[in-house]
């Protein structure tokens, strides 16, 4: 009996360990697809709709920006400004957000470069971070050594598996 309740203990613990690591695992593969230059094994790893959403909703903040009237608004030529990128920022982001510019992201390429293809400086030593932001939510962190880092989310997508959704750029 006591043997019994031993390999249910590790087999619980192990189970657990595995759930743990999905996410390590996950990212390791999205990666070694973005290393390989594996744009269609990527693209199986990314909610292109979440992540598209995710980086208008991010921009479209930042051009509002911190500046706000005396009962604490935005100002309504932030406001405005917002609205006129926000109309022309909707097709761009779809059209420049493709696993291509995921892998070069990934690479450690400045955001812009990532997105337009462009030819930036070598990527350089690059620090990285990983962690846990909720029971389903990854954050992976890419940063050159005196910059601000890119995050890279990844959510649940059913219990073991998990998908890029989110980019907050610096």
């Amino acid at each position: 009996m006591r043997r019994r309740h031993q390999l249910s203990l590790a087999a619980a613990l192990l189970a657990g360990l595995c759930f743990y690591a999905t996410p390590y695992l996950a990212l390791h593969q999205i990666r070694s697809a973005a290393a390989a230059q594996d744009a269609a094994k990527l693209a199986g790893y990314v909610d292109f709709p979440a992540l598209r959403q995710s980086l208008k909703t991010g921009v479209r903040a930042r051009l509002i920006g911190d500046q706000r009237n005396e009962r604490g608004e935005p100002t309504p030529a932030n406001v405005l400004g917002a609205a006129v990128a926000g109309a022309l920022l909707g097709p761009m982001v779809d059209s420049l957000i493709t696993p291509e510019s995921l892998a070069r992201l990934l690479q450690g390429q400045q955001p812009v470069a990532a997105v337009t293809g462009m030819a930036g400086e070598p990527p350089g030593t690059l620090q990285t971070r990983m962690a846990y932001e909720g029971a389903d939510r990854f954050v992976f962190s890419v940063s050159k050594p005196d910059e601000e880092p890119v995050d890279l989310v990844l959510r649940r997508d059913g219990l073991l598996h998990w998908k890029l959704a989110e980019l907050r750029l610096p």
